[in-house]
């Protein structure tokens, strides 16, 4: 007997779906440890101005991606809560007590939203030392945000993206007015994962441990810093519940914990076990050696 289409077309549906499912867990159910082959810890740093990676921060100047139009609630109905992207996201859950921070150095270490937020103000304010016992601290003032959208490229789709927006995101001045030290964490973050390499399943998987903001000195004159870390597995709910939009296709957008967890941008390795990369051709000689490596754990 001939099956319907249908009933034929159910079943490699359930598969895809399957699939999809376990591919979207690599990070929150890792293989058990006895069944790791091959494990190295990784410090990936995205740089959010990069074209791939500009949806994750919508704040960027000159690329503000959520106009009046696709935040009214409208003519959008969009599912997402936190809809001014990834950093803002971040530091609000933050500050609202959803999660805690950790201290870069010193992971075991809790930092306080009070603590994260005076340290930031006083580099807004002029970057005063710290007290006397007090970690962390910049004495110099990092300077105002040049970060202007003609150096950071453009193409041609809608007028390219270094256009002056046509309006400004209905949340960014809230934000910015809360969190007037925005500008210095709207251009890096790290993730802090291990890549581990399943014996069982002869597969790769991502392990995302924390994930971290970096203040960046937008004038260049002092190195970047790892400011504060958030364990992924606190911040997965607010992830999933951020918008990461494309805004070259309204009939569709994904959320920042997909986009993060299916590797939906591009970065560079930092920290490989302990050794660090100091240029960029080095982090990516450590990237295409970990392709490499997993390469040859398929040879036979």
């Amino acid at each position: 007997m001939i099956r319907p289409m249908s009933m034929r077309i159910q079943p490699i549906l359930g598969l895809l779906v399957w699939g999809g499912a376990i591919g979207a867990a690599y990070a929150q159910f890792p293989p058990r440890v006895d069944d790791h082959f091959w494990r190295k810890k990784v410090v990936l740093t995205i740089d959010l101005r990069e074209k791939l990676n500009l949806p994750i921060e919508a704040g960027q100047a000159g690329y503000r991606l959520y106009t009046n139009y696709s935040t009214d609630p409208i003519t959008d109905k969009s599912p997402y809560a936190n809809r001014e992207g990834a950093i803002v996201a971040l530091l609000k859950g933050f500050k609202d007590g959803k999660f805690v921070g950790y201290n870069p150095k010193n992971l075991s270490q809790q930092v306080s939203f009070e603590e994260f937020d005076a340290r930031s103000r006083r580099i807004e304010g002029g970057g005063e030392a710290p007290a006397e016992g007090e970690e962390g601290g910049m004495e110099e003032d990092v300077g105002g945000d040049e970060f202007a959208a003609e150096d950071m490229g453009g193409d041609d789709l809608g007028g390219g993206i270094d256009a002056a927006p046509t309006s400004d995101a209905a949340g960014t001045p809230k934000a910015e007015q809360g969190f007037p030290y925005l500008k210095y964490y709207r251009t890096k973050i790290q993730l802090i994962e291990d890549r581990i390499f399943d014996k069982n399943r002869s597969d790769m998987y991502y392990d995302i441990q924390y994930l971290c903001l970096i203040q960046v000195d937008p004038k260049g004159a002092l190195p970047d810093e790892t400011a504060v870390c958030f364990r992924y597995k606190d911040v997965m709910d607010v992830m999933d519940d951020t918008q990461w939009r494309n805004r070259a296709n309204d009939a569709e957008d994904r959320s920042m914990r997909e986009i993060i967890e299916l590797r939906r941008f591009n970065g560079y390795v930092t920290i490989l076990s302990g050794e660090e990369s100091r240029t960029l051709n080095e982090a990516e000689l450590r990237r295409q050696q970990m392709i490499e490596f997993e390469h040859h754990l398929w040879t036979f």
